[in-house]
C-alpha cells in the first residue's frame, strides 16, 4: 500500500481514493489527478485487506478502482454496502455488456474504458461526485432487460409477507368486531400497542377507520385464515 500525501484543499474540492494493485499505477495516476482543478487525491491502496479500513477513514467522494485488481468486483459491492456514499468508478473495463451489467451490479457508478483520455476520467469523476452516472445505450438497455428479467424472477406479494404474525392475529380480531380494548385483554398487551398495529394494519388495507376495513379483510380473509398464526 503506497499512502499519497496531498497539500490542504478547498472544501469544494472532490476527494479521490485510488485501489489499484499495481504501485506504480499508482502513484501514477495519483500525479496525473493532481493536474485536475477541483480533485483532490486523498490516498491510494493496493486492494485487499484493508482498503475498506482505509476508505472509511480518507472518506473519499470517489473510489477509483483498477478492474484488474483481485477481486474488484467483490470489493466494489463491500463498498457501496458499507460505504454507499462513496461512488466507484471502474478504470479499465472492455465495456462488453456483460461487464458493464456486472459494474452495476456490483454497485459501480462509473466506468472508463483502457484506451480512456484524461479529460474523460475527469469528466466521469465530476459526475460520480454528483451521484450521476454516465449511462451508454448500451448500458441502459442491458439494464433495462436485467431489471425485467428479474421482475419475472420476482415471486407475487402474498400475505405471508404483508402482515407480520401478530397483525394476522389482530386481524382475526378485528373481524369479530372486538374494540382495541377487548383484544389488548385478549393478546395480554397493552391497549396502545393495539392502536399502532391497527394504524399500521389499515395503512396496509389502504383505509382510513377501522368501520371501512370490514371489506378489505374480507378479502384477506381466505389468505390470511390459511397461514399459522
Amino acid at each position: 500500500m503506497a499512502e499519497i500525501a496531498c497539500p490542504a484543499r478547498s472544501s469544494d474540492m472532490i476527494r479521490v481514493f485510488i485501489v489499484a494493485g499495481i504501485r506504480l499505477y499508482r502513484e501514477g495516476l495519483a500525479d496525473v489527478l493532481a493536474r485536475g482543478e477541483g480533485l483532490f487525491v486523498v490516498g491510494a491502496h493496493a486492494g485487499g485487506a484493508g482498503t475498506l479500513a482505509h476508505l472509511a477513514i480518507s472518506r473519499p467522494d470517489v473510489a477509483l478502482l483498477d478492474i484488474a485488481t483481485p477481486e474488484s468486483y467483490a470489493m466494489a459491492r463491500e463498498v457501496h454496502q458499507s460505504n454507499p456514499e462513496i461512488s466507484v468508478v471502474a478504470l479499465g473495463i472492455r465495456a462488453s455488456e456483460p461487464e458493464l451489467l456486472t459494474c452495476a451490479e456490483a454497485g459501480i457508478t462509473g466506468y472508463l474504458t483502457e484506451d480512456a483520455s484524461f479529460d474523460e476520467l475527469i469528466a466521469v469523476i465530476e459526475s460520480a461526485a454528483r451521484g450521476e452516472l454516465i449511462c451508454s445505450p448500451r448500458l441502459a438497455r442491458g439494464l433495462v432487460r436485467r431489471l425485467a428479467a428479474l421482475a419475472a424472477e420476482r415471486p407475487p406479494d402474498s400475505p405471508q409477507a404483508r402482515f407480520t404474525p401478530r397483525e394476522r392475529q389482530i386481524l382475526g380480531l378485528l373481524d369479530q368486531d372486538l374494540s382495541n380494548k377487548e383484544i389488548a385483554i385478549h393478546l395480554g398487551v397493552e391497549v396502545a400497542t393495539i392502536k399502532n398495529h391497527v394504524h399500521n394494519l389499515l395503512e396496509k388495507l389502504g383505509v382510513h377507520r377501522r368501520r371501512e376495513a370490514t371489506l378489505a379483510l374480507t378479502r384477506a380473509r381466505g389468505a390470511v385464515a390459511s397461514l399459522p398464526a
